[in-house]
């Protein structure tokens, strides 16, 4: 193994989400141990015909294909295994649909390196993929709780198993969102649980998903004096669209603060709002002042 070799075993792969900047801070601190490390070299060593490429890369000017995942592993000197998570990564950062990237990023965390390193990423992506898991957080914490599972499975509707209550105590108390008092007990607790955007948008992507299929199976099962479902369409300016999404923040914060004082909740409720433009700009309105939009 040359110097310029060693210098990337400094940095891990397994610590980065986005590729760009795994690159970007292998190469600079291989700038600062060797003279050798150069993007010619390094284009050399992968079999690049463009010396630039890799500098075209970090800056986000090009994207890398199946091929050049390859190559710049090999310029590298990735390992095996810390190529196949290279390439799941460059796949996840460059994802155009969410499905993509929600394919890609389960490519990740099946790698176990990751899942060492990022434990709390994986149960995070595991607590936004059920709609139950803040239902069940809520549940523990009512007075008439018995401990059982099998009392929580009975409480949510549509109901789910004993089984998956456990498996969802289990995932609440590893994230510290939960924790034991007493016997049967259990007390809420809010830790702050940091991702990065890119993670973020997927997690929160699922969760929503899976609200709105949640939504469309029980609209049927329930009575009118049990729901409140409505919907406005709006035709309004454009510049008058991030005061109303300010309005459903504050509504959404004024929420939070009646209820933030329950201790022992005797129901469980889930608000859900929609905000959506449903028309598209053409390319004549785009330069106007005073569009309408509909919203619902």
């Amino acid at each position: 193994m040359t110097a310029m070799e060693r210098q990337g075993k400094t940095i891990s792969v397994f610590q980065y989400r986005d590729y760009r900047s795994f690159l970007k801070e292998w190469y600079e601190q291989g700038r600062k141990r060797s003279r050798a490390c150069s993007f010619r070299a390094l284009a050399r060593k992968g079999g690049f015909h463009s010396t630039n490429f890799l500098f075209m890369v970090m800056r986000g000017e090009r994207n890398l294909s199946e091929e050049s995942v390859g190559k710049v592993a090999r310029a590298i000197n990735l390992n095996r295994q810390e190529e196949e998570f290279f390439r799941c990564l460059v796949f996840f950062n460059q994802a155009s649909t969410h499905e993509e990237k929600d394919t890609h990023f389960r490519k990740l965390l099946q790698c176990k390196k990751y899942s060492q390193l990022k434990p709390i990423e994986k149960k995070q992506y595991q607590y936004y993929s059920a709609w139950y898991h803040p239902v069940v957080r809520e549940l523990v914490a009512a007075r008439d709780f018995d401990g059982t599972p099998e009392w929580i499975a009975h409480r949510i509707s549509p109901p789910i198993t004993p089984a998956q209550v456990v498996r969802s105590i289990e995932l609440l108390q590893e994230l510290g969102l939960i924790t034991k008092n007493g016997s049967v007990r259990w007390t809420q607790s809010s830790p702050v649980i940091s991702t990065g955007a890119e993670l973020t948008s997927v997690v929160v992507h699922n969760y929503h998903k899976n609200v709105l299929s949640l939504s469309h199976q029980i609209l049927d099962e329930l009575v009118m004096p049990e729901r409140e479902v409505s919907s406005l369409t709006l035709g309004v300016s454009r510049e008058k669209v991030p005061a109303l999404r300010e309005k459903i923040r504050a509504f959404r914060r004024d929420v939070l603060e009646m209820v933030s004082g329950e201790k022992e909740p005797e129901e469980v409720v889930l608000l859900n709002l929609q905000f959506y433009p449903v028309t598209k700009v053409t390319n004549e309105q785009k330069g106007t002042e005073n569009e309408s939009i509909v919203g619902s």
